[in-house]
């Protein structure tokens, strides 16, 4: 089933954004501030080490922290050896921008070593590449192009801001959605559980699949 797609990237998730200024953690600023550190603590303890011993830039949107959450939220990042080298007010305005029908630049490649699990999002201005799986539940977004050395069983989104020439690469394609650009896919019954490794991109105006 392919259809225009509909469904806005949304800023009401704690999401890790992997963009040219850095790695930066989007706090949503709906929910008491306390609540984003209990999902912040979960989701690091779940990432089984790959953002550990970095530096992250944290945008808070309008929301003003207190002496005290600013406190727990080093607490909480201290436990995985994350350090803050800065906050970026009003970057999460920037980020997404309405999609443009020719391709947008990339600023790099976002290296993820892990498997991202249920519940975790991570996004790109740039490639992914994730030296692991992606499980069901978790989701990656990037500008450019995704490769995932594993099994990729949840919802991957390539070309996100129009880049109609993105492609999604991984060892095991049984997506329960792909996106590349406006378009997307769910697969069909058939190729679920196939393995070797293969290439999703656009073709006139559907998504089609080959194996490399």
């Amino acid at each position: 089933m392919i259809v225009p797609a509909t469904r806005p990237v949304h800023d009401e998730q704690l999401v890790f954004k992997g963009l040219k200024q850095g790695l930066t953690l989007f706090v949503p600023e709906r929910e008491p501030f306390g609540h984003w550190l209990e999902v912040l603590d979960q989701q690091l303890n779940q990432a089984k080490g790959f953002f550990q011993g970095g530096a992250i830039l944290v945008e808070l949107g309008e929301r003003q922290l207190s002496p005290g959450e600013l406190a727990g939220l080093k607490k909480v990042l201290a436990q995985y050896r994350i350090r803050i080298k800065g906050f970026n007010p009003g970057l999460r305005k920037k980020f997404n921008p309405r999609p443009e029908k020719r391709p947008p630049a990339t600023t790099g490649v976002l290296l993820v070593k892990g498997t991202v699990r249920n519940g975790q999002r991570l996004e790109n201005e740039g490639d992914i590449v994730v030296k692991g799986d992606l499980n069901p539940g978790g989701e990656i977004v990037a500008t450019g192009d995704i490769i995932v050395l594993g099994a990729l069983r949840g919802i991957a989104h390539a070309g996100a801001g129009g880049n109609v020439k993105a492609e999604i690469i991984a060892f095991t394609l049984a997506p329960v959605q792909l996106r590349i650009a406006h378009i997307f896919s769910r697969a069909p019954e058939e190729r679920k559980g196939r393995q070797g490794p293969e290439v999703a991109y656009i073709k006139g105006e559907k998504i089609v699949v080959e194996r490399l």
